[in-house]
C-alpha cells in the first residue's frame, strides 16, 4: 500500500526532507499571484474604468471629426457593452473578487504541492467564464483580444498546471 502523502517521484526532497517546487510550477504561481493582483486591482477600478471609456466613447462621436461606418459600429456595441457591465456591476464584481480569490487559494495550494489547489484554481478560471456569460451573453466578446484574454489565457492556464499535476500530492 502507498502513502499518498508524500510527493511522486518526480520530486527531489531538499537537504531538510522537504520537497521542493518544481520551477515551472514555481514560474506558474508566481505568474497567477501577478495576475491576481492586476485582476483585483481591475476589478476594484471596474466603476471608475467604465465611466472613462463611456465619456471617451461619447467626446469621440460629438468631436466633429468624421468617422467611418465601421468606427461608429465599433464605438457603438463598444458602448452598449459598457452599459450593460455597469448595469450589472456588482454581480460582475463580486464574480471577478470570488475567483481572483478562488485562483490565489488554489495557487497557494499549489505551491504546497496540494492537488486540491489545482481544482480549485480551476474553478476560479471558470466560474468568470460562465457568470460573465449568463449576465453578458456574447456581448462581453467584442473582439480578438478579448477572446484572447478572456478564454484563451484562461485555457493555456489550465492546461499548464493540469501539466503539472504530476507533482501534487492529496
Amino acid at each position: 500500500m502507498t502513502d499518498t502523502t508524500l510527493p511522486s517521484a518526480t520530486i527531489t526532497p531538499n537537504p531538510n526532507g522537504q520537497p521542493v517546487l518544481p520551477s515551472t510550477l514555481n514560474v506558474l504561481t508566481i505568474l497567477t499571484f501577478i495576475g491576481c493582483g492586476i485582476g483585483i486591482l481591475f476589478v476594484l477600478l471596474t466603476p471608475m474604468i467604465n465611466k472613462f471609456f463611456l465619456g471617451f466613447m461619447d467626446k469621440a462621436k460629438s468631436s466633429g471629426r468624421e468617422l467611418t461606418v465601421k468606427e461608429l459600429s465599433d464605438i457603438e456595441k463598444t458602448k452598449s457593452l459598457m452599459e450593460l457591465s455597469q448595469a450589472n456591476l456588482v454581480p460582475l464584481m463580486a464574480v471577478g473578487l470570488v475567483s481572483m480569490g478562488l485562483c490565489l487559494a488554489g495557487a497557494i495550494m499549489m505551491r504546497k504541492l496540494k492537488k486540491d489547489g489545482f481544482w480549485i484554481y480551476t474553478g476560479g478560471e471558470l466560474l468568470p467564464l460562465i457568470a460573465n456569460f449568463i449576465i453578458l451573453g456574447m456581448a462581453q466578446f467584442t473582439g480578438v483580444v478579448a477572446v484572447v484574454l478572456g478564454i484563451g489565457l484562461p485555457v493555456l492556464f489550465v492546461l499548464l498546471y493540469a501539466n503539472q499535476r504530476k507533482h501534487l500530492v492529496n
